[in-house]
């Protein structure tokens, strides 16, 4: 299966190949116009990474390099989010961002410059004997006992995010 994966920045040190898996995102490149009233109009760019699991976005400085990977089917999480959710989240996020720095009687029209499906690389991997997550673009990491617990997920299905 080929995918797109947002450029890994972190990887376990003294790991030569670590397993990962892939977590879904969709990524916006927007571009805002704000229309004011015996002012200038304004425009902003704005990059939303739009979390494809649990609906959240974040804004990102810019787009963020992509590359091409060929991964097994297994190590790809499915998106819960559909695109038509996730533009909606990206707009609702660009609108409260842009809002916050101009003041205008509309809300901005909005244009999408770019967008992609990719996935963050989690890498798996073991350190002392124990299991960790870590996360590839901020180093961050995550005893897998402690996130699932010891016997495991108990929570099992469509409704457990």
């Amino acid at each position: 299966m080929r995918v797109m994966v947002m450029r890994p920045i972190f990887k376990p040190e003294g790991i030569s190949n670590p397993d990962f898996v892939l977590y879904p995102y969709h990524i916006f490149h927007l571009r805002l116009f704000y229309k004011r009233l015996g002012r200038s109009d304004r425009v902003f760019d704005y990059f939303a990474y739009v979390d494809l699991y649990r609906l959240g976005a974040e804004r990102g400085d810019g787009f963020i390099d992509l590359y091409e990977w060929d991964v097994e089917e297994r190590s790809v999480m499915e998106p819960l989010v559909d695109y038509e959710e996730a533009k909606m989240k990206a707009f609702e996020s660009a609108i409260t961002w842009g809002n916050s720095r101009v003041v205008s009687w509309w809300l901005p029209r909005i244009e999408i410059i770019r967008e992609a499906q990719a996935y963050k690389v989690f890498w798996i991997f073991e350190k002392n004997g124990e299991k960790f997550l870590m996360d590839s673009l901020d180093g961050k990491e995550f005893s897998l006992e402690k996130l699932v617990g010891k016997e495991g997920r108990k929570c099992k299905g469509a409704w457990c995010r």
